[in-house]
């Protein structure tokens, strides 16, 4: 009996090892067909931020070495992922080193992202030096408009930002709309509504083609900065019945709303923000949310900010789910070793996000929800900017006591 036990232990090994083999040449496999130079670059992160650039120029070499093929579309894809993930010095590598290995012929676009890119990482002054040193045939309409973003940022860079709009005037690059969106948002924020006017009627005059809702949401966004709210609803007023129909953007509806504010109007500025909370993309819902009920609260509008509020707890409840935890002595009365939020007895942390993330729910006692962190510390992001605000429903160490950690 004892011989044949051991018999088949022998076979039952034999057999476990054969299958982890078999396990780690798929894994192999699988990792070779998803080793593409995309996933190398965003492989290589910034781990010690305080230490001198980490660099992923060797990771392209060693694809080049290795006999790869380098296909100006997928470095350029590569350089847009970096910028999405807020990796401009990553990113700036890349750009730099396709001019310096000569890999393939660099477009105007490629210049704009390279001066785009020279503007965040090290200043407006060392991107106009870069410019200089572009060819003058390199300088096209993208270039340069690219350029006049950076001046129509700020009040005292008016006089380079109206010199370059003149360059680009006399050298007819003035055939898309941008240019004259960025300088509509200048005198937005210089406050002077005429010349607002009067850069919409030559982007009409000149005949160029251009979204009428999004130029719509430009000028009132630069009366509403003013503000000036007689501007802003004559001119909502005449485009609301034009063809076709005028689409408000939510960010537009809280600079309007703000401008209401600013000027007395709270009766306004609740109708405009209740207008723009029906118009809020799925994307924007959280953070467009947050910055809603700063506004109503500041506009007196209490059972609104309320309302809001209770309902974007109930949707963060929601996305969190049923988490269950492992070795408490909690009860639910919903649905037995799994609970919402917290549990009773204490948990370990929630396994999730990252920095800047906020704990809604800690464990309390039995049967109990807790509906804010007590034991932790989570905190919450914002990003109220024109980059890319979310809200991290994981981490945040809001958990409690000690039994573990969820799942």
């Amino acid at each position: 009996m004892m011989q044949n036990l051991g018999q088949y232990s022998k076979r039952f090994l034999s057999f476990r090892k054969t299958q982890a083999i078999i396990q780690f040449t798929r894994t192999l496999t699988s990792a070779k067909l998803n080793d593409t130079l995309h996933s190398r670059v965003m492989a290589v992160e910034n781990r010690f931020p305080f230490l001198w650039r980490v660099k992923v120029t060797p990771v392209l070499n060693e694809w080049l070495k290795q006999g790869n093929e380098i296909n100006p579309t997928d470095l350029r894809a590569v350089i847009k992922a970096l910028c999405e993930s807020q990796r401009f010095d990553h990113a700036l590598q890349v750009s730099e080193w396709i001019t310096k290995r000569g890999v393939f012929e660099i477009s105007t676009e490629d210049v704009a992202s390279r001066l785009y890119l020279i503007e965040i990482h090290s200043g407006l002054s060392e991107a106009e030096n870069f410019f200089k040193s572009i060819p003058e045939n390199m300088k096209d309409d993208l270039v340069y408009t690219t350029l006049l973003s950076f001046y129509t940022k700020d009040k005292e860079t008016r006089h380079e930002a109206e010199a370059t709009y003149q360059k680009m005037r006399e050298n007819n690059m003035l055939f898309k709309p941008n240019p004259y969106y960025k300088m509509i948002s200048l005198y937005g924020l210089l406050g002077e509504t005429n010349k607002v006017d009067e850069i919409l009627r030559q982007m009409i005059e000149n005949g160029v083609q251009h979204d009428i809702t999004l130029t719509s949401n430009n000028v009132l966004k630069a009366y509403a900065s003013v503000p000036d709210v007689e501007a802003m609803e004559k001119f909502l007023k005449r485009i609301e019945y034009e063809m076709p129909p005028f689409a408000l953007a939510w960010q537009t509806g809280i600079s309007m709303a703000r401008a209401y504010l600013k000027c007395g109007s709270n009766r306004k500025a609740i109708e405009m923000l209740r207008r723009t909370e029906q118009v809020v993309d799925a994307k924007s819902k959280d953070v467009a949310n947050k910055v809603l009920m700063e506004m109503y609260g500041e506009a007196g509008a209490k059972r609104d900010e309320a309302r809001l509020y209770i309902s974007q707890n109930a949707k963060q409840r929601q996305r969190k789910g049923a988490c269950r935890c492992k070795g408490s002595g909690g009860r639910s009365s919903h649905h037995p070793g799994y609970y919402y939020g917290g549990c009773g007895g204490g948990c370990g942390s929630i396994r999730g996000g990252g920095d800047g993330s906020r704990a809604d729910d800690n464990g309390g006692g039995d049967d109990s929800r807790a509906d804010d962190d007590g034991g932790g510390d989570g905190t919450r992001a914002d990003d109220n900017g024109g980059g890319v605000g979310a809200d991290n429903d994981g981490d945040g160490g809001g958990g409690c006591g000690g039994c573990g950690s969820w799942d």
